[in-house]
């Protein structure tokens, strides 16, 4: 059952109760959409960065072995399947989503429940996206 709260509403949670505010729930679904732009694109950079053919650390001189080594190291470190920087941030994407998801349930089961803070959340999140900067604005 909700309660009339300051800023939001509280549900009675078994015996504890949990405050929500319909502009701060909103606002989760794109702060996700955000993170995950970004994620994408530092996975992107790192990548590319692999990719280089000159790292500029003696990698182009066959008799110093160590930076050959340390070189290809880095291209591994960068871009492949397992154990790189691409592979963390596609887990670090994977549960951005997960926690997206537990949220847009959760929004779901509260506008089911209540019409007026549904109405009041689809307000919120119409407001939220248009405050969300896309990558132009923020280059």
């Amino acid at each position: 059952m909700a309660h009339p709260g300051e800023g939001g509403e509280t549900w009675d949670v078994g015996s504890g109760a949990l405050m929500v505010r319909p502009a701060e729930f909103a606002g989760i679904d794109d702060a996700c959409e955000e993170l995950l732009r970004v994620i994408a694109r530092i996975r992107t950079l790192a990548v590319e960065v692999g990719e280089h053919t000159q790292w500029g650390l003696g990698d182009g001189n066959a008799r110093l072995i160590s930076a050959c080594t340390l070189v290809t190291r880095l291209r591994s470190l960068a871009g492949a399947k397992a154990n790189s920087i691409a592979s963390t941030l596609d887990a670090h994407s994977q549960i951005v989503e997960d926690i997206r998801q537990v949220f847009r349930g959760a929004r779901d089961r509260i506008v089911h429940a209540d019409e007026e803070w549904a109405g009041r959340i689809h307000s919120m999140e119409s407001i939220a996206a248009q405050s969300i900067p896309t990558p132009q604005d923020s280059a």
